[in-house]
């Protein structure tokens, strides 16, 4: 395996080891064990977990950019970009997987300031998103948040990473799918009631 690929390899299986057991639980000999290197080869690549962690943060938040885009390209309306949306936070629950940032938010208070940084710039990103999201849809009249977007953006974000805890929790992604759906149905059912 050569360098590009070890160290991608490594990512990825980092990215698996966080979504699934979270930062403090996973070490580097558990990384050079998935990838059949010596834990040695690993600080090769990454002298710290420090920053292993701050590059797995800078490229998990760009990929959900990146998937993000992809909604706003593809999306009929701004119901259905929530919804693509919610799928983005069930994505990998059926492996026992979490979203990235939301597993290293909780445990926010024992990661290097570097990590932590990152963790806020990804929700930055999802909430400034969101808002934009909000609003359009409110001036479309196909969603009705109750008050400031950037506020219902908040609630939005935080009710699907909740959600993905409870259904890791239960072992149920089909308990995400009910909060995501009455989540969605909220915005919408405002919108019948002041039409």
């Amino acid at each position: 395996m050569d360098r590009v690929d070890t160290r991608g390899a490594l990512l990825d299986h980092a990215t698996r080891l966080v979504r699934t057991r979270g930062y403090a639980a996973f070490s580097y000999a558990d990384l050079a064990e998935a990838v059949g290197i010596r834990k040695a080869s690993v600080h090769h690549h990454f002298a710290t977990k420090e920053q292993l962690g701050v590059e797995l943060v800078t490229r998990y938040t760009e990929r959900f950019q990146a998937r993000l885009a992809d909604i706003d390209r593809l999306a009929a309306d701004p119901v259905d970009a929530l919804r693509r949306y919610a799928a983005l936070y069930r994505d990998g629950l059926s492996d026992g997987e979490a979203c990235l940032c939301g597993v290293i938010a909780a445990e926010i208070a024992a990661v290097p300031p570097a990590i932590a940084a990152g963790v806020t710039e990804f929700f930055r990103v999802n909430r400034e998103w969101l808002s934009t999201l909000l609003e359009n849809g409110e001036r479309s009249g196909t969603l009705c948040p109750q008050g400031n977007p950037d506020d219902h953006a908040a609630v939005l974000l935080a009710t699907l990473e909740g959600a993905v805890l409870i259904a890791r929790a239960h072992a149920d992604p089909s308990t995400f799918d009910h909060v995501a759906t009455t989540a969605i149905a909220v915005l919408t059912r405002a919108c019948a009631i002041t039409g």
